[in-house]
């Protein structure tokens, strides 16, 4: 398959202060595939949202470089929607109008709030379109938000722990709406999260990122079809072998 990400050598570097500095990624290797629902699987503080920015243009790499489609990464692009960890949708617009907001900023005027509400709906939201953002709860704004980033039809969608602060029938819910979108789009997804469960249901790669600095400490691949079931033992199997590949990597 064509490479649409190639991550080369980033290193990542912050200043603390006048003499000490932190490495948040150092060395890390990856190429995703065109189509591809890559897992960025680790505990919390190893550089997982670091690297998602890095790839998003949000942030410049230290050293390395990223490149998506053959280009260097140096800014954000409207190809590329991240999905962080809390919404960030304008409070004086309604729902609808937050999710057409992006399109309407590219002049994709065209039955606008039609196609936002039709969006809505995928993400179960329906009946909350004149909703302002502070009317909803936070689960309820990061499903606002996942339909917005969806109208785009983004080429690559980066999600940063997007469903962490759901309820579990939402989230079941959402899992089974971006399986429909891998099925049925040839998106490309970054998916970063420290929850197993939910990378073995999504990925067909999964990533364990680890270590001081963080690297790939391994590789995954996820050959089991869609819906998965916790229970199959294959599935079962891969989460205790990711497990003991994590608590190897603590020790």
């Amino acid at each position: 398959m064509t490479d649409k990400i190639r991550i080369s050598d980033i290193s990542k570097s912050f200043k603390l202060s006048k003499r000490k500095r932190k490495t948040a990624l150092g060395g890390v290797q990856l190429t995703v595939s065109q189509g591809d629902f890559l897992v960025v699987l680790g505990r919390s503080g190893c550089g997982k949202s670091t690297l998602l920015n890095i790839v998003a243009g949000m942030v410049s790499p230290t050293s390395g470089e990223v490149t998506v489609d053959g280009a260097v990464v140096t800014r954000p692009d409207p190809s590329r929607i991240l999905l962080t960890q809390q919404p960030t949708l304008l409070p004086w617009l309604t729902v609808e109008e937050n999710v057409a907001f992006g399109c309407r900023l590219r002049g994709e005027t065209d039955d606008l709030l039609p196609r936002a509400r039709r969006y809505l709906e995928r993400v179960h939201m329906g009946g909350h379109e004149s909703y302002l953002p502070g009317e909803l709860s936070l689960g309820m704004q990061q499903r606002v938000c996942l339909a917005r980033a969806l109208m785009g039809r983004p080429d690559l969608l980066l999600m940063d722990e997007p469903f962490g602060a759901l309820d579990t029938f939402t989230r079941t819910k959402l899992h089974s709406e971006m399986i429909r979108i891998r099925q049925n789009t040839s998106i490309t997804v970054v998916f970063v999260t420290h929850d197993l469960d939910e990378a073995l249901i999504l990925g067909n790669r999964v990533v364990l990122l680890g270590g001081e600095p963080g690297h790939i400490m391994a590789d995954f691949t996820i050959d089991r079809p869609y819906p998965r079931d916790a229970a199959d033992p294959v599935i079962y199997e891969m989460k205790r072998e990711i497990m003991a590949q994590f608590q190897e990597m603590v020790a």
